[in-house]
């Protein structure tokens, strides 16, 4: 029996700014524009685009956006035929009155001219301006790659270009303090180059150090620029890829090193309450969701510890309170959170004894062996029939190196039971059923789905858990055999 959870977060907040107010109205005039052709107003969120508004335009090319209710702030755009025109900002309910008109003359590149929208021609020098310096320094960097000899001038001119553009975004924030532009200018701004450190040179371990040292620079610096008081700087595409980014390469992805960030970066976002939820439920679903192990020298890891501690520590206490009206999906999270609670990576097993076909009783503590392989399984589930036998393969090719497997099956029907073992050759294995449900295996080891795979060591403390018949393989390879492994890849 396979059962899946579905998690998921109502984003119906990520819209901040939103209120009747005024509304907005937005005229746009395109050169060269037919009558009756469709123009599309959409905000960006993240890495993706929604539909806000549609209009037609008139004989003239005149598109108008109007409506009472007013935008929530972030980066808009335009699109017509198919074809991105321009992207644009609103800020708050005072810039959404406005008029633009997008020239096109013969020969001549395309003009944005704006009315009673001074953020978004501000906006508009201040993507050309770091379009003209990119270009200038994406020239020094050819020419310095074409003749060595202008490296040197090319790193000091780079370095020119660098401390104008700061100087200018800068002055762009001061200038427009309050307005989404002064966010979004910080945003696109790289994170702070870490100082060289002052580490002697015939010290011991020094590359190992200096590794350190820029781990937690990046760590404790990548996301200062990002304003977390800001939240209409969800509705851009620059703090998603920037937030995701740093907790998938600039951590060390085991749940240790994660962990204590997600609590550091939610005390940030608890400087707006939209901002707070956004980025607890992308955490949640991140790690929820998590399908890659990280394979050490002792155990393969997943992340079900980090998302166990964002249920335990924001779900549960009450910290995520609009989470709290949708009960299925808080029903769904305790019982994740009971299932999970006791058989994480790096937990010492719980014993479990058992009756055996015989009737005898046998305990998983009594097991002498390297590696310990514990199954939990239903003779009637569709993906126990596919995966039990093709994890006795991997099981005969190691069972003379020291690894041995208890075998639960988890319900009650014996004659099934004994049928499925003898079709499927599995008598070599130490088989146990609890049909009075004595040991509590259901909540020892969250059996709430079959099959559930674990690995314990030779102290039964747990090593791998929940993996698939490829991943064992290639970690009994690793572990057994010395292989390297290739596949990190969740069952």
């Amino acid at each position: 029996m396979r059962m899946r959870f579905i998690f998921f977060i109502t984003m119906l907040a990520i819209l901040p700014g939103a209120a009747a107010a005024q509304g907005y109205r937005i005229e746009l005039l395109l050169d060269d524009a037919q009558k009756d052709s469709t123009v599309l107003l959409a905000r960006y969120g993240g890495d993706s685009k929604y539909a806000v508004d549609t209009a037609l335009t008139d004989a003239k090319g005149r598109a108008v956006f109007s409506k009472g209710t007013s935008l929530p702030g972030g980066l808009y755009l335009f699109a017509s035929g198919g074809m991105l025109l321009f992207d644009f900002l609103i800020s708050d309910g005072e810039s959404q009155q406005f008029s633009v008109h997008y020239k096109k003359d013969k020969d001549k590149p395309v003009e944005i001219i704006y009315k009673n929208s001074p953020e978004n021609v501000a906006f508009l020098d201040f993507q050309k301006y770091l379009g003209q310096r990119q270009r200038a320094g994406n020239r020094l960097r050819e020419q310095a790659q074409k003749d060595t000899s202008f490296a040197a001038i090319a790193r000091d001119s780079l370095k020119i270009i660098a401390g104008e553009e700061k100087a200018y975004t800068r002055q762009v924030m001061e200038q427009w303090q309050g307005k989404l532009l002064a966010s979004m200018a910080r945003a696109v701004q790289p994170a702070a180059v870490a100082p060289e450190p002052d580490i002697p040179e015939d010290a011991a371990n020094r590359d190992s150090l200096r590794w350190v040292y820029y781990y937690n620079w990046d760590k404790n610096h990548y996301l200062d620029n990002l304003d977390f008081s800001d939240a209409r700087l969800l509705n851009t595409p620059v703090f998603q890829p920037n937030f995701e980014y740093y907790f998938q390469h600039k951590l060390i992805q085991h749940p240790d090193s994660i962990i204590p960030q997600i609590h550091a970066v939610l005390e940030l976002a608890k400087a707006d309450s939209t901002m707070f939820m956004f980025c607890l439920g992308h955490l949640f679903n991140t790690y929820i969701q998590w399908k890659t192990y990280t394979i050490t020298s002792e155990h393969a890891m997943g992340m079900e510890a980090a998302a166990l501690d964002i249920i335990n520590t924001y779900y549960l206490s009450g910290q995520a309170a609009w989470a709290e009206k949708d009960t299925a999906f808080m029903k769904s999270i305790r019982e994740y959170a009971h299932y999970n609670a006791h058989s994480l990576v790096g937990m010492k097993a719980h014993d479990l004894k058992m009756q055996t076909m015989t009737g005898e009783y046998v305990s998983l503590f009594d097991i002498q062996a390297p590696y310990t392989l514990l199954i939990f399984f239903d003779s009637n589930c569709g993906h126990c029939k596919t995966e039990i036998p093709k994890l006795h393969e991997v099981y005969a090719k190691y069972k003379d190196k020291g690894v041995q497997t208890f075998c639960v099956y988890t319900q009650v029907n014996q004659p099934e039971w004994l049928k499925f073992l003898q079709e499927h050759q599995l008598e070599d294995w130490i088989n146990v059923w609890d049909p009075y449900r004595q040991t509590g295996f259901y909540d020892w080891y969250g059996v709430n789905t079959t099959p559930q795979v674990f690995l314990l060591n030779k102290d039964k403390t747990i090593i791998a858990r929940r993996v698939s018949h490829d991943l064992l393989s290639q970690l009994l390879g690793l572990y057994i055999d010395k292989e390297p492994v290739k596949d990190t890849g969740g069952s």
